[in-house]
């Protein structure tokens, strides 16, 4: 029988649309972005290109961070940066501004405002020209743009927020934006990119992606796991079938189907984590994998506390696959695409599956058993 887990408040994301209407937002979303690309790179060619040193982060009293991004897993990925700059900088006061899942993701880091943005923001300027307003106001002595994309609407909120010092990666065909650069990073993996360009300003980073829980959301998420598993249940295997269709990243249902089936047979607890791209075919999916405990209309923190409970998790390339690695739980990352060595977790996070048929479970179970074990 299926289990729910019942949140006070949905996924910040919204439930799944309809494949109709899945498809006319997509395609107003990417006419958006086209129209804000065209609009953001005719600005570019009226600025004034800066090339100050970079300036003593360790004399500042206020700094502003940004990275607007409205995936999950770059969200996620922006942590090591933001960890290392408030160990490194104890006494200086952090803000940042993010996109729509920022605060949930950097809730528990001593920043003290997180101001989001959601995608509608982006083309209804009077919004835009609000938040920018705000940021002005607080004279923030400088802005990091926590980005390698240069051409991006974070980027050119770091231009607009009027901080004296305005600090983001060299675009190939020179600086706009900001009065100091550094080098766009020259290591593959995205973790080690960001890192790369912290020390490229004088701080030191060496962590991993990481979320931050609270005591409290652990203890909820353990006890929802012992009301039905029982109190000496043992740790689950989490498992995320989704992943962005549209990028081919999704995997087989059906290889989820024969995971599943090996799994109960050596009664091995299973969670079934459906996220909001996944609830339109969520009873596809509760056929093919069958019985299990199914978690679905939870919040994102919610979701990571759960997470953070499990022995191990079984994913696809997906916003999910970073939150596993970012709450320091075993992750089975399913690739079908060449490029796992920019995105997949490493060793001792994780392991990395490279599939291009999205069929080698046998693969997958053997990996799966040896975290267990």
């Amino acid at each position: 029988m299926e289990k729910q887990y019942t949140p006070v408040l949905k996924d910040e994301s919204g439930l799944a649309l309809s494949g109709k209407h899945f498809k006319r937002s997509s395609f107003l979303r990417c006419l958006k972005l086209s129209i804000r690309r065209i609009f953001l790179l005719f600005l570019s060619r009226m600025m004034h290109v800066g090339a100050e040193p970079l300036p003593n982060l360790y004399a500042m009293k206020k700094i502003l961070l940004i990275s607007v991004n409205q995936r999950l897993g770059n969200t996620i990925l922006v942590t090591p940066a933001v960890s290392a700059l408030i160990k490194a900088l104890p006494n200086v006061q952090f803000c940042f501004v993010g996109g729509r899942h920022a605060k949930s993701i950097l809730e528990g880091y001593a920043i003290k405002q997180i101001h989001t943005i959601k995608r509608i923001d982006t083309v209804l300027p009077h919004r835009l020209w609000r938040l920018i307003t705000i940021l002005r106001k607080e004279k923030y002595d400088a802005a990091i743009h926590l980005s390698t994309a240069t051409n991006s609407l974070g980027a050119y909120i770091t231009y607009a927020s009027g901080t004296r010092h305005r600090i983001g990666c060299m675009r190939n065909d020179g600086n706009i934006l900001f009065t100091s650069v550094f080098k766009h990073p020259q290591s593959r993996h995205k973790v080690d990119q960001i890192r790369e360009c912290m020390q490229q300003i004088g701080i030191a980073a060496f962590d991993e992606r990481k979320i931050i829980l609270k005591p409290e959301e652990q203890l909820r998420a353990e006890d929802f796991f012992k009301l039905h598993f029982g109190d000496s249940f043992k740790k689950p295997i989490g498992i995320f079938t989704g992943g962005r269709q549209k990028k081919g990243k999704a995997w087989n249902l059906e290889s989820f189907g024969i995971i599943a089936e090996n799994l109960r047979t050596r009664h091995i607890p299973m969670v079934i984590f459906i996220g909001p791209e996944e609830m339109g075919n969520e009873k596809c999916i509760q056929s093919v994998i069958g019985s299990a405990l199914y978690i679905k209309n939870a919040t994102l923190r919610e979701v990571a506390a759960l997470v953070s409970k499990c022995k191990v998790i079984v994913t696809p390339d997906s916003g999910p696959m970073h939150l596993a690695v970012a709450v320091g739980t075993k992750t089975i990352a399913l690739f079908s695409k060449p490029n796992f060595d920019r995105w997949g977790p490493r060793e001792p996070y994780g392991k990395v599956i490279f599939d291009k048929s999205k069929t080698n479970t046998k693969e997958i179970l053997n990996v799966l058993l040896e975290y267990y074990a």
